[in-house]
């Protein structure tokens, strides 16, 4: 029953909900105006992300998910929508939310998943072999960096219809199997309401799109995954504790890590959007958008498989 609720209940009402975000977007103009930088040619509703939200955390409350993580990612979720939705808003009217609130508005959204509980309080240790304990300082260095990080990578990757949608279906599929392997059943839940999510609004984003999830939805995806990863896989005390999410995360973690390298050799702030990911240098070889991304949805699925593997050979 928790499964059929979990899949249908989440999708249902993500697809419900979604035609209705849409009309108000177009109604209060909050749109994704194309320019120079981006791929699309008209004007794009870009609140997917309130739609998804609203299936994660509505249907959080109808399945057996532990209280502490429920109010984390509600606190913490909400928050970090906000961030984006702000940052949205801005774009719809010509401007951008500059880095320093936006940064902050962040690392407060993993505070707030941090002071519910979630927290990543041990790392396996790769080269000497057994855990590193982390003290409480650690704890929470460690926690705001990777919920940040992995927001701002799933944002990184939505530079074309359906990329970082399908990337985070990819990898919420690939956490529910890693979950349920654990015997986490609550997080093997939220992984499938994950995956359903981004699976119903996929439905619109899929090229040649007809909405964006925005900021706010990048934002909330990658914070939502970073949640159940900390309450998952990261609490194995074997190497599949660290490996596994940076595994399931390779693809965006190294185009983001690439990206930055650049940008900072080159001279520009690392955070400041330009054309030069993985994607954007497919589409100038020549490649089209769907090409592109469906060569990206198997690149993910490899790394995902990647971690699956090291997750199995922790275990035997």
């Amino acid at each position: 029953m928790h499964y059929f609720i979990a899949v249908i209940g989440t999708f249902s009402l993500v697809t419900a909900i979604i035609p209705l975000i849409k009309i108000l977007a177009l109604r209060v103009g909050l749109v994704d105006v194309p320019n120079a930088r981006k791929v699309h040619q008209k004007p794009m509703p870009f609140v997917g992300g309130i739609a998804m939200a609203c299936g994660v955390l509505t249907l959080s409350w109808f399945l057996p998910v532990p209280p502490d993580f429920r109010t984390g990612i509600m606190r913490g979720g909400l928050a970090m929508l906000a961030v984006g939705l702000a940052d949205d808003f801005l774009k719809s009217r010509g401007k951008d939310l500059s880095a320093a609130p936006k940064f902050a508005g962040q690392i407060v959204a993993a505070l707030l998943l941090l002071s519910a509980g979630i927290r990543v309080e041990f790392l396996s240790n790769p080269f000497a072999g057994g855990m590193i304990h982390l003290a409480d300082w650690q704890s929470l260095a460690v926690t705001v960096l990777w919920v940040v990080g992995v927001a701002n990578i799933i944002n990184f990757m939505d530079g074309l219809d359906g990329l970082a949608c399908g990337i985070v279906t990819i990898a919420a599929l690939t956490m529910a199997g890693v979950s349920l392997f654990m015997g986490d059943y609550g997080m093997f839940l939220m992984s499938l309401v994950l995956a359903a999510v981004t699976a119903a609004f996929l439905r619109f984003n899929f090229n040649p799109a007809s909405m964006f999830m925005g900021d706010g939805g990048a934002y909330f995806l990658g914070f939502v995954l970073a949640a159940v990863s900390i309450e998952g896989a990261f609490k194995s005390a074997t190497l599949v504790g660290l490996a596994v999410p940076v595994l399931v995360l390779g693809l965006p973690i190294a185009d983001t890590v690439y990206n930055v390298v650049r940008r900072v050799r080159n001279g520009q702030p690392f955070y400041v959007a330009d054309r030069g990911h993985t994607h954007h240098r497919l589409l100038n070889a020549g490649y089209n958008q769907r090409q592109v991304v469906l060569v990206m949805y198997i690149i993910s699925a490899c790394f995902s498989l990647t971690a699956l593997l090291v997750m199995f050979a922790g275990r035997f």
